[in-house]
């Protein structure tokens, strides 16, 4: 058994040591402020996941998969237009990305790190931005009861299974691994991504309500105000926020 204080020294060393290499520094408060205290969130709630996992049979993998489970859980709980479990999905939205930060920290201590861990960990944040959109297209329709919401709901998912790009990266990665792959056309795509620059608008819209915390959070934060306040009309901003970067992202593509 590894003790609590010693896995949280553990976990901090590997995130300073982490963050400051791919992300951001978690002390410097400075610079990024609220990413630091989130950082500090996600490292205290993981340690003590961690401490109480080292006493059951899950591996990392299967933390990534309640990691992706949670996405959903949170969206049907903020669509069920009962109050208590709207604001239940709020906050396992806001402390969700903990499981991430959890799967993460136990594949390292018991060198369990893997390709699969890592597809699932991007799944489970694909998954979970998926739930937001699709329950506060839900949670819109529930103030308003405009079909409206339903609709451009139903075109935002639409939008996203059709996304040219998703399905290109999906067909090549299939010619690939079945050893079709045109090595022209191969050569051509690489040398075109090593050409390829964003410009800042392009920059502006990828990063703009993205599915990272600096993103959802607010969100979260506003439905939540909205909810305990009777309001209505945050989450239709946000909705539409939503709808309209779907709409650019598809068709800039082409």
């Amino acid at each position: 058994m590894i003790k609590y204080q010693e896995l949280r020294n553990q976990n901090y060393e590997y995130r300073a040591k982490r963050d400051s290499d791919f992300e951001f520094d978690i002390y410097d408060w400075k610079s990024n402020p609220y990413s630091c205290f989130k950082a500090r969130v996600y490292i205290e709630l993981s340690t003590l996941f961690a401490f109480f996992l080292q006493f059951t049979k899950l591996t990392a993998n299967h933390i990534s998969l309640f990691y992706c489970i949670s996405g959903v859980i949170a969206g049907l709980f903020l669509s069920s237009n009962i109050d208590s479990l709207m604001i239940t999905g709020l906050l396992i939205f806001f402390l969700k990305n903990s499981l991430d930060w959890t799967d993460g920290f136990i594949a390292k201590i018991n060198n369990q790190r893997s390709a699969l861990g890592h597809i699932l960990d991007t799944w489970g944040s694909h998954i979970g931005e998926i739930s937001l959109i699709t329950s506060i297209g839900i949670y819109c329709y529930n103030l308003t009861n405009n079909n409206i919401y339903l609709i451009i709901t139903i075109l935002i998912l639409f939008l996203k299974v059709i996304d040219f790009k998703i399905y290109s990266f999906h067909q090549l990665f299939y010619e690939l691994i079945n050893k079709e792959n045109n090595i022209e056309i191969k050569n051509n795509i690489d040398e075109n991504i090593k050409k390829k620059k964003d410009n800042l608008f392009v920059i502006f819209v990828k990063n703009f309500m993205d599915n990272r915390a600096r993103s959802t959070d607010p969100v979260c934060l506003l439905i939540f105000i909205e909810i305990v306040y009777n309001l209505n009309y945050f989450s239709k901003i946000i909705f539409w926020l939503y709808f309209l970067k779907a709409f650019m992202l598809f068709f800039g593509i082409f």
